[in-house]
C-alpha cells in the first residue's frame, strides 16, 4: 500500500470553477493545493470551455495528479433533488422503482436522466430517501469537456452531499442537536438542515438582492422542525460570498444559537495560512475517494462506474475458492442434524397450521374495519377553505410565476401557468403542511414572453396536487 494517496476534485459552479487536490498520509487528510477561478459564462461556451481546460492543466501540471482519480461537481440548480418516502417493500429493487417513478419527481422523461439516491433511513414500513436527478444531456457535456483533457471522472456529485460528507467527517452531532449548513455562493443559496446527525432538508434558491436574511430565516422556518427550532440551531456559514460579518442580527438578537465557520479540525492545510471556508463544500468532493464518508451519492451513469480495482481480482478468487472449501467440509458434519431439526419443525408446523389460519382470518377482519373507520374518517371531513387554498399558493409561489389557470376539486388541485424554473416549483409545493404528491401533469415546455421592453423566455408547466387529508376542514 503506498504511504499517501491523492485525489482530485474539480467543482464546477455557475461563474466559477474550483479545484481542490488532498492527500492522505499516516491516516491524515492534507489540503494540498487549491485554486478558485472566475470564468466566463455560460453564455460564451467557447471561451468557458478553453478556460476550463487551460486552468485544468495548468493545475494538474503542478502535481503528479493520477487523472483516473478524480471527483467532479455540478452545479446544484442543474439538478432536481426531492426527499422521497417509500414503501419498505420498494428496497429489494428500489433503484428500478425510482426509474419507473422519475417523472414524477422530475420534468423529464425516464430515458433521459441519470439519477443516483441515499437511504437516509429506514422504518417499520417506509424508506427515507435523498434523491438526485439530472438530464443526461448535462452530464454528458461535463463529460465531454473532461475528456478533453484526459479525464473521466469516478464520481460526479452535487456540493450538498460534499459539504456534508465534508461536515460529518469532523463533527459528531449529538443527539437533539440542530446545524444549518448554510452556502451563500450568489447567484444562489443553499441551505441543509441536520437534525441528530439526519439530514433533514435541503433548499437551493436565488439569493434576493435586499433582505437576504429574512429570506434565509423563513425559508428555515418552512422546513418542519418544532417552532422554537430556529433558537436552538448553530447556522455554519460558507461559500464563494459568505463573509463573517454577514447576518449581523442572527448573531447578536439571540434569534439562533450561534453563527460560525464550518468545523475544520481534522483537515491540514499546506498551502495556506488562513482556512480556505469559502470552499467548503469543494474540499469535500475529493475526499470520498480518500475515506468512507456519511453519504455515496453518484450521477455518474451506471455503467461508467468503476468496479474494484482488478488487483484485487486473483485474491477475490483464492479467498472465495478457500472459503467454498471451508464451508463444504464443515457443513457435510452438521448437514444430518439440520435435516432433522428441519423435519421436527414441519412437522411442528403443520400441527400449529390451523391456529395460524385463524389468526390470519382475525387480522383480515381487522384490516377490513380499519379501512372501514377511514373512509368514515374521510366522508366526515369538509372541504378545505378555496381562501386558505389561495393564500397557501400565493405564500408559496415565488412573485416571477404566473398562474392563469387553478382547479380544484375531490381534494385534488391543479395549477397551470409560467415560471422562470418551473422544476423549482415541486420542491417549494411538497414542503407545504397542506399538500402532498405533488408531480407535474405534463411536459414541462418552454415559451418566450413578449411584452413592452420585455423579451424573455418563460417555461410553461401544468402541476397535480392533493390536500392533505388532516388538513381538510381547515
Amino acid at each position: 500500500m503506498l504511504m499517501f494517496d491523492l485525489s482530485f476534485g474539480i467543482d464546477f459552479k455557475k461563474n466559477h470553477l474550483v479545484l481542490t487536490l488532498l492527500r492522505k498520509s499516516f491516516g491524515k487528510v492534507k489540503l494540498v493545493d487549491h485554486g478558485v477561478y472566475s470564468i466566463a459564462p455560460e453564455e460564451r461556451k467557447e471561451e468557458r470551455e478553453a478556460q476550463v481546460i487551460n486552468l485544468i492543466n495548468q493545475f494538474t501540471s503542478r502535481h503528479s495528479i493520477n487523472r483516473e482519480k478524480v471527483s467532479i461537481s455540478i452545479p446544484r440548480e442543474k439538478v432536481v433533488a426531492r426527499f422521497i418516502r417509500l414503501p419498505l417493500a420498494t428496497k429489494e429493487n428500489l433503484r428500478k422503482v425510482l426509474e419507473y417513478e422519475a417523472a414524477k419527481y422530475t420534468p423529464f422523461g425516464n430515458k433521459e436522466i441519470c439519477f443516483d439516491y441515499h437511504l437516509i433511513k429506514e422504518e417499520k414500513e417506509w424508506l427515507h430517501l435523498f434523491a438526485a436527478f439530472i438530464k443526461r444531456a448535462e452530464v454528458d457535456y461535463y463529460l465531454s469537456l473532461l475528456k478533453r483533457v484526459g479525464i473521466q471522472p469516478i464520481s460526479i456529485q452535487i456540493p450538498s452531499t460534499a459539504a456534508l460528507n465534508l461536515f460529518f467527517y469532523q463533527k459528531t452531532m449529538e443527539k437533539n442537536e440542530i446545524a444549518v449548513l448554510l452556502d451563500v455562493t450568489e447567484p444562489f443559496f443553499e441551505i441543509n438542515l441536520v437534525e441528530g446527525g439526519d439530514w433533514r432538508e435541503s433548499f437551493h434558491l436565488p439569493l434576493p438582492a435586499e433582505e437576504k436574511e429574512s429570506r434565509i430565516v423563513n425559508v428555515f422556518r418552512r422546513s418542519g422542525l418544532k417552532s422554537d427550532a430556529l433558537s436552538e440551531s448553530t447556522f455554519f456559514v460558507y461559500g464563494l460570498d459568505a463573509s463573517e460579518k454577514m447576518f449581523p442580527s442572527l448573531r447578536e438578537g439571540n434569534l439562533v444559537k450561534s453563527v460560525s465557520l464550518p468545523p475544520f479540525n481534522r483537515i491540514e492545510v499546506e498551502t495556506r495560512a488562513s482556512r480556505p471556508d469559502k470552499i467548503f463544500s469543494s474540499i469535500g468532493v475529493p475526499l470520498k475517494e480518500l475515506t468512507k464518508t456519511r453519504f455515496d451519492l453518484n450521477l455518474l451513469p451506471f455503467e461508467m462506474r468503476k468496479r474494484g480495482r482488478q488487483i484485487g481480482k486473483p485474491l477475490f478468487f483464492v479467498l472465495t475458492f478457500l472459503a467454498l472449501f471451508l464451508c463444504l467440509t464443515w457443513g457435510i458434519g452438521v448437514l444430518i442434524s439440520y435435516r432433522n431439526e428441519l423435519n421436527a419443525i414441519n412437522e411442528e408446523i403443520k400441527k400449529k397450521k390451523p391456529e395460524v389460519e385463524v389468526v390470519e382470518k382475525l387480522q383480515k377482519q381487522k384490516e377490513g374495519l380499519r379501512k372501514e373507520s377511514s373512509e368514515v374518517e374521510k366522508f366526515k371531513s369538509a372541504e378545505i377553505s378555496k381562501i386558505a387554498l389561495l393564500r397557501e399558493l400565493a405564500q408559496l409561489l415565488p412573485n416571477t410565476v404566473w398562474v392563469w389557470n387553478l382547479k380544484y376539486g375531490s381534494r385534488e388541485v391543479e395549477i397551470s401557468g409560467f415560471a422562470d424554473s418551473a422544476s423549482d416549483l415541486i420542491p417549494l409545493l411538497d414542503k407545504s403542511p397542506l399538500f402532498e404528491k405533488v408531480e407535474f401533469l405534463a411536459p414541462v415546455t418552454k415559451e418566450r414572453e413578449r411584452k413592452i421592453g420585455v423579451d424573455k423566455e418563460k417555461e410553461r408547466f401544468k402541476i397535480k396536487m392533493r390536500v392533505e387529508s388532516g388538513r381538510m376542514g381547515s
